[in-house]
């Protein structure tokens, strides 16, 4: 498969995904969050090994958008649960149901490299996780409560979608900047060499991990749209660390900054998108993952347009710190403003 087929083909992938999340809100509301997210993770498990079979690269592209969309409903429908069960506690759980996510994907990359490095093929790598991913996805049915789908006032609520799509968006560049380029920084500005450049990318989720272990009690502490602000600030001073050090290893500690100041702004997103009382149950969610969607997509194109049309240095300052301030901006504006939206959990009052 050449480099021009490979691009559309997971280019599919990415469409399929862009038009699930925009009606996850409506399956989801039709459906219930529970049965979203266990049917929505039953298929991707299902569907999952025939990756490895499809014998075309168009059937792999149309197999890779049906996958991007199931996950579509399975992510919308995960979240809103989180989002009912941390209401039902009484106490935060978003930024660790987001942190088991990134541990899980550090467990699944490192495995696969050991599948590959022991020679085994695709076929049965994907064959054994979807046997794994059915059982787990068969045993959290059991756990997951079944709650009915509830209506919001409708109240702003094209406007605060807006919001929650220019949010998601720029949070996304903020957080995966320093994957996509994080490598590429430490080689070419600070000279470092290619098996220390890799580094960067580990620092920086470790730190992104160790945040949202902690940040529920943070969040319990000091409310969510303060943390949420808080992480953001504290992500563009680690950046600009990245930018102003010239040295590797100064370079690593503003990656791990970074990653620990943006690990807890999109689970809180998630959690005030999933709680505001003007969407009806998942339509504020689905909204908010039309806009991770859309930046991940577009933000390493975006930051390599400015990268060679001046430098990475540049770059990284300009698009992250517009990114931030659009941000904060677009948050305060619209799902964090108008005094309505649920900034604490019951138990510790609102705002």
């Amino acid at each position: 498969m050449d480099l021009d087929t490979l691009g559309l083909t997971l280019a599919l992938g990415g469409l399929g995904a862009l038009i699930g999340s925009s009606v996850s809100g409506v399956v989801l509301g039709r459906i219930g969050a529970r049965r979203s997210a266990v049917v929505g993770a039953g298929l991707l498990f299902l569907l999952l090994p025939l990756i490895a079979v499809v014998p075309t690269a168009f059937l792999l592209g149309l197999l890779l958008a049906v996958l991007g969309f199931v996950d579509a409903q399975a992510d919308v429908g995960m979240n809103q649960v989180g989002v009912r069960v941390e209401e039902s506690a009484g106490r935060s759980i978003m930024t660790r149901l987001h942190g088991l996510w990134s541990l899980g994907t550090l467990l699944g990359s490192g495995l696969s490299a050991l599948a590959v490095l022991s020679g085994i093929r695709l076929g049965p790598q994907l064959a054994a996780l979807s046997v794994a991913g059915l059982a787990v996805v068969a045993f959290a049915a059991r756990l997951v409560p079944d709650t009915a789908p509830r209506p919001g006032t409708g109240e702003r609520s094209g406007r605060i979608a807006l919001g929650l799509i220019l949010a998601g968006a720029t949070l996304v560049v903020i957080e995966g900047t320093p994957l996509d380029w994080g490598a590429i920084f430490l080689i070419d500005v600070t000279g470092t060499t290619a098996a220390v450049g890799g580094t960067g990318v580990i620092v920086f989720t470790a730190g992104m991990l160790v945040g949202r272990m902690a940040g529920d009690y943070v969040v319990d502490r000091f409310r969510g749209v303060p943390t949420l602000f808080s992480g953001i600030m504290l992500s563009v001073a680690a950046m600009l660390l990245v930018v102003l050090s010239g040295s590797t290893a100064i370079a690593l500690i503003g990656f791990g900054l970074w990653g620990l100041g943006i690990s807890v702004a999109l689970p809180v997103l998630y959690k005030l998108a999933g709680s505001h009382p003007s969407f009806a149950e998942g339509a504020g969610l689905a909204a908010l993952t039309v806009g991770t969607r859309l930046g991940f997509m577009a933000a390493p194109a975006l930051l390599g347009l400015v990268a060679t049309a001046s430098n990475l240095s540049a770059a990284l300052t300009l698009v992250v710190g517009l990114a931030a301030a659009a941000a904060l901006v677009t948050i305060r504006l619209t799902v964090a403003g108008g005094g309505r939206v649920r900034d604490s959990l019951p138990s510790q009052g609102s705002s």
